[in-house]
């Protein structure tokens, strides 16, 4: 391993001033100011970069009296590398502590490590499982890479559990509702996405002032995507950004809570009878507690939502326009995740990605009739 990503094709600098600027973005990965090629440069080998004996230098270099002993070898099927963004390791302290390296590719910015560990503590604080973070580095040259330290969790990704515990997915999926709910109490500043900055400074509070601004960033471009690839037409387009104008009685909202933004099977972890572990806090917001449900149910089968609703109206209670709020960030989310997945399909022709288009088309046009658009 150990390659480096090709300078000739990347201006990395410039890049990295774009990545890690998140004032226009609904959802990271979808409106990250980088084109497809540059993301498939940047991540399609991003478990290639590092060597281990640079794993273990760079990471021993920021950790303090704990150090770093031993770093177990790299597997592409681990359920820690599920996700699209980073590389993930797992190690041993010198205390015997479990921990995992989350490493972000070679020369390019992360931006965000800082709000993940900031609000994976205030989890914490609140009861929930979510880990401690020992250390974060930042990228200081283009030679360098940006990784975070954690405490690793117990048990497996609720996924790859229910992949031979089916018969778990019940009560599981009440407890997932109820841990969502649980975040959902968490009161924070501001809207949208974190300031990564202030979250340094241990300060959390969101880039926009009001949710209107933090739900249509990115609009336009999601919807010039859409309708490149004839999803949507030009009327279509029209009748969706009225339904996001500042007139919908829907964007307005006081107070934000804590939105995971990802709280999907393969970023949650289980021992079969609870859920141990609340992960990945890479695309987390301040925001309408609906817009989580909302994102959850882009993931799944309709029929998995209603035992995930039990759980999580166990712990908070139904607000009277619930419908219209789900169906309303539901679109906006489908919206989002459809031009994440086809600007994908530039360079990932694989099955999976097929089929989760194909999904993502039915529920974009479900959520357009609904509106009667």
């Amino acid at each position: 391993m150990n390659h480096k990503l090709k300078s000739n094709k990347l201006d990395l600098a410039e890049i990295n001033q774009r990545i890690t600027d998140r004032s226009n973005i609904f959802y990271w990965q979808t409106d990250r100011a980088i084109t497809s090629e540059e993301a498939r440069l940047i991540w399609q080998d991003r478990h290639s970069y590092f060597s281990d004996d640079e794993i273990v230098a760079s990471v021993n270099h920021v950790l303090k009296d704990d150090k770093l002993i031993k770093l177990k070898p790299f597997d592409l099927k681990s359920q820690m590398n599920l996700g699209n963004v980073n590389s993930v390791r797992k190690g041993e302290l010198s205390s015997g502590k479990k921990m995992i390296i989350r490493l972000h590719p070679k020369g390019v910015a992360n931006g965000y490590f800082y709000v993940e560990s900031l609000v994976a503590e205030l989890a914490r604080e609140n009861g929930l499982p979510s880990y401690q973070t020992f250390a974060i580095h930042d990228l200081e040259n283009l030679d360098d890479f940006s990784f975070q330290v954690i405490e690793s969790l117990p048990g497996v990704a609720v996924q790859r559990w229910l992949e031979s515990h089916s018969q778990d997915e019940a009560k599981l999926l009440y407890q997932i509702g109820q841990n969502m709910a649980k975040i959902h109490q968490i009161r924070v500043s501001g809207f949208g996405p974190f300031n990564n900055t202030q979250a340094k400074l241990n300060n959390l509070v969101g880039l926009h002032d009001n949710l209107m601004d933090s739900v249509r960033a990115g609009l336009n471009f999601n919807l010039k995507i859409l309708t490149q690839e004839g999803l949507i037409n030009d009327t279509q387009v029209k009748e969706i950004k009225n339904l996001f104008s500042s007139s919908n009685l829907l964007l307005k909202l006081d107070q934000a809570v804590l939105v995971h933004n990802d709280f999907a099977d393969w970023n949650l972890l289980t021992d079969g009878q609870v859920i141990t572990g609340i992960l990945d806090w890479d695309e987390a917001v301040a925001g309408d507690p609906i817009m989580d449900i909302a994102c959850w149910s882009t993931f799944f089968d309709p029929d998995r939502i209603e035992g995930f609703l039990a759980g999580y109206w166990s712990v908070a209670s139904k607000p009277d326009d619930f419908q219209e709020r789900f169906e309303f960030f539901r679109l906006r989310y489908v919206i989002s995740k459809m031009t994440l997945r086809l600007r994908r399909l530039a360079w990932d022709d694989s099955k999976a990605l097929k089929e989760r288009i194909e999904a993502g088309s039915r529920h974009l046009k479900e959520s357009l009739a609904y509106f009667k658009i």
